[in-house]
């Protein structure tokens, strides 16, 4: 065998091992993500949103592209119940750091659902769901304590799909605790209303 043939042979080896390796390599990230795809959305199912944040977060390691799963990531921040809460009879200093633990949370919750749900917006402006996503954002900035900016996200949620009626409710809510009470009797009005077209509609 000349020294060109032996380079050939050994560079054709060196490709066909590179080539092994890589597709034993998607192979495995393929298996590894559809584990954590099954895992995520049975946790989702029984509504145990905080237990699926740490494989939602290795999901989204693996397949940073994917935005219903960067929804669902924003969804379960918010509905988390693992942070503590800070009680009155703690030191100031375990309070205030409870606190911004909690508000940190929120405060990623809502960036993630800006950014998905005006994403999915502009690439499914027709998504069934969408309503529901600019609901759950609402909540988010409402936590965060934005409540003119969760207002606003809660008119466009019911206006995406009118069988939101709690928005109604949230809104009047929120201007009640804004001291806005004109506003709040008007949304009021409107969550009554809603509810009850909705029942003869049932």
């Amino acid at each position: 065998m000349d020294k060109t043939s032996t380079y050939t042979f050994k560079f054709v080896c060196i490709l066909f091992l590179s080539t092994q390796m890589v597709l034993a390599g998607g192979s495995k990230k393929k298996e590894e993500t559809t584990a954590l795809r099954k895992q995520i959305y049975n946790l989702h199912k029984v509504d145990d949103e905080t237990t699926s944040i740490p494989y939602l977060e290795r999901y989204l390691d693996l397949s940073q592209n994917e935005l219903y799963f960067k929804l669902l990531y924003a969804k379960a921040l918010l509905y988390r119940n693992d942070l503590s809460v800070p009680r009155p009879d703690e030191p100031a200093e375990d309070r205030i750091n409870k606190a911004k633990l909690i508000q940190k949370n929120y405060n990623l919750s809502s960036k993630l659902f800006q950014e998905n749900v005006l994403h999915l917006e502009k690439v499914r402006p027709r998504d069934p769901n969408l309503g529901r996503w600019y609901y759950l954002w609402a909540f988010s900035e409402w936590f965060s304590d934005n409540k003119e900016k969760s207002i606003k996200l809660f008119q466009k949620a019911v206006k995406l799909d009118y069988r939101l009626t709690e928005s109604y409710y949230n809104i009047a809510s929120l201007y009640e605790s804004l001291g806005q009470w004109q506003d709040a009797s008007l949304y009021w009005r409107k969550f009554e209303k809603a509810e009850k077209e909705l029942e003869e509609e049932d």
